[in-house]
């Protein structure tokens, strides 16, 4: 029963079967256990190279694919000065965010909406000083990261956002993130991923002969230290 129970909650392109899908390519290879070869380097590599496929599509004039984006929040947020619009205010988030990655355009902030799912605007620290100056623009909320926290200006209203993004990590999204539930990313990306890594970190793993000896020799010579 408990068995059936593990394959409901599986997901077959979580983090942890990723991992798991490259040590067992590892193992069948021979190589042996004295390389040790970590799960935390594996997961460090998968981040690594989803990051770099995200750039590569983003070099080829492609969209961001939703399956890299993640929700942080409810994120409180707090009013730290006015920002000289009338009832206006500067706002900061309490909690320090994880890192986003860097693309081109910027930041991986895709979105920031406030609890009834409105849509604020991204920008820049400087963008934001200037639309809070216009006539025109200056009830609008804005929002941009800076420190690795969030700022906002506009109208004293808000205490609560959500943001949508792309991590460098995306463990970090989450207090205890679940490594059997989904890996953000598309799972037809999976297996370059998997290539990725082969290729360009376990390829002179894969080739070096397996130290079949390195277990035995150490038994024989602790065997002789004991006789003598």
């Amino acid at each position: 029963m408990s068995g059936v129970q593990i394959l409901k909650t599986m997901t077959f392109n979580s983090l942890n079967t990723i991992i798991d899908d490259i040590l067992l390519i590892v193992r069948d290879n021979n190589i042996s256990e004295s390389e040790n070869l970590s799960r935390i380097q594996i997961e460090q590599w998968i981040h690594q190279y989803r990051a770099y496929l995200i750039k590569q599509d983003l070099d080829k004039g492609r969209d961001i694919n939703p399956e890299y984006i993640q929700t942080i929040g409810p994120l409180h947020i707090s009013k730290v000065s006015r920002c000289g619009v009338p009832n206006g205010f500067n706002y900061i988030s309490d909690e320090e965010l994880p890192k986003f990655i860097d693309l081109h355009f910027g930041s991986g902030l895709v979105a920031v909406k406030d609890m009834y799912g409105n849509l604020i605007q991204v920008g820049t620290e400087t963008k934001a000083k200037y639309q809070t100056s216009r006539k025109y623009t200056c009830n609008d909320y804005i929002a941009y990261i800076k420190n690795n926290h969030l700022y906002l200006s506009g109208p004293g209203f808000l205490e609560y956002v959500e943001i949508d993004g792309i991590l460098e990590d995306p463990t970090k999204a989450e207090d205890c993130y679940d490594y059997d539930s989904a890996y953000p990313m598309p799972a037809d990306k999976i297996p370059t991923l998997k290539n990725l890594i082969f290729s360009k970190e376990l390829n002179f793993m894969l080739s070096v002969p397996t130290d079949t000896t390195n277990n035995s020799t150490n038994d024989v010579n602790n065997e002789l230290n004991a006789r003598n």
